[in-house]
């Protein structure tokens, strides 16, 4: 298995990278890689297990294009938690892969060779790149079946996207993403730790392709922009009283599409979202022992009980309990 990549950063020539059949190593694998280059300056982590390759982007870039190619049917599940990514394949008939800023999807295409062009100043990414051999171990040699659309595209080596313009990273799916990236074990702990985190995503998105109208919970670029807009105003003025019609105004949306719009993204409706971003920060605050009265005003409560009610509603504990326990 090989790949090809030519771009200024390789002045006239080309980076060849070679891999074992189906991503099979025989032990754990990880690597920090410093670079600084014309184009990039940071940390790409690699991390290798057996059928899988991780990869953790933290870099600072200037917008540029590089030529790819592999020569192996390419399968990856790709998050832009920062920046965005584009592949534009040479032959026309073939679709573009786009992911914007804070977004996701998970794609197959039989045949890579393209432009990959990084119009962004910073990349903050989790990149999962598998093959069929590794969705057979996963899912079982009946996988082409089971899979209904996805799997008729690899039996027919037919590009496959998961949705045409990519999924907004929930707040439940960027946990993930954080448990992966922040992961302390070390060795044969984080291989296990990794190798459930990297199945439960994969599992989890494969059954989704499955559900008859899953591509039509999808929203427009535009419109998905808007309400990740909307989110990081919300996670940024959680000590705030908003409203619906407050954010309706503020953002031009009319109050019924931001309600419909908002729960498609993030599954749940927007208080329930709010008080979730407020528990979830209470509780990290809690356990670096600020005390629990300091707590409830920083996250929005102006009564100390009404917090309390709500805490425990969430997490079946008292606040003061938490607190108790840093």
């Amino acid at each position: 298995m090989k790949s090809v990549l030519r771009g200024e950063m390789y002045g006239k020539g080309k980076l060849i990278k070679e891999y074992p059949i189906d991503f099979k190593v025989d032990k754990f694998f990880e690597k920090d890689l410093e670079i600084n280059n014309i184009n990039e300056k940071g940390t790409i982590k690699t991390i290798k297990l057996k059928g899988v390759r991780i990869i953790l982007r933290d870099i600072k870039t200037t917008p540029f294009s590089i030529e790819v190619s592999h020569d192996f049917p390419f399968f990856k599940l790709q998050f832009e938690i920062e920046g965005s990514s584009l592949y534009t394949p040479k032959n026309t008939n073939n679709n573009q892969v786009y992911i914007s800023n804070g977004s996701y999807n998970l794609f197959y295409i039989p045949k890579v060779d393209g432009i990959l062009t990084y119009n962004t100043t910073y990349r903050k990414t989790v990149e999962i790149v598998f093959t069929e051999w590794y969705l057979k171990t996963l899912i079982g040699n009946d996988f082409k079946d089971d899979l209904i659309e996805f799997g008729k595209a690899i039996s027919n080596k037919k590009m496959f996207k998961m949705w045409e313009n990519s999924m907004p990273i929930s707040v439940e799916m960027q946990k993930h993403l954080e448990e992966i990236i922040d992961c302390k074990y070390t060795k044969g702990l984080k291989e296990a730790y990794l190798r459930t985190k990297i199945n439960e995503l994969l599992l989890m998105l494969l059954a989704k392709t499955n559900e008859k109208d899953y591509k039509n919970k999808t929203l427009k670029v535009s419109d998905s922009r808007q309400i990740i807009e909307i989110e990081n105003y919300i996670r940024t003025n959680i000590k705030k009283e908003l409203t619906i019609k407050e954010l309706s105004l503020k953002f031009g949306i009319s109050v019924t599409k931001l309600k419909n719009n908002f729960k498609t993204v993030y599954s749940r409706t927007i208080f329930k979202h709010l008080t979730f971003l407020r528990m979830d920060k209470a509780k990290k605050m809690l356990e670096k022992g600020i005390p629990v009265s300091e707590v409830s005003y920083d996250v929005g409560y102006r009564n100390p009980q009404h917090f309390t009610v709500a805490f425990k509603k969430t997490y079946k504990v008292l606040p003061s309990i938490v607190f108790e326990k840093k």
